[in-house]
């Protein structure tokens, strides 16, 4: 059976060693940097909502509020689905 070493390996490096290292880290982040400046910061775009000049204004909105109830009513009846499938109860449901 091997012997473990008792001793750790020295962390000793030559300047020349040393010094390449710290420059490769420095122009990878370098890199990293330009092109993350290439790509640019994209802001997103805000809804700028409806204006008061529209003639149907209350009526766009009308909608967009039954489109939000809408997906809002899908999502519970399928969070309420799949907790209904996930306790094993699916002979309740009319699959």
């Amino acid at each position: 059976m091997k012997r473990p070493k008792l001793k750790k390996a020295s962390k000793r490096l030559s300047c020349a060693k040393r010094y390449k290292i710290q420059r490769k880290v420095r122009e990878h982040h370098r890199k990293l940097r330009k092109e993350a400046k290439k790509r640019g910061f994209r802001k997103s775009k805000k809804d700028p909502g409806v204006p008061n000049s529209a003639p149907f204004k209350e009526e766009i909105l009308r909608e967009a509020e039954q489109r939000r109830l809408k997906v809002c009513i899908v999502k519970m009846a399928l969070s309420g689905f799949l907790w209904q499938v996930w306790k094993g109860s699916s002979e309740e449901l009319d699959i």
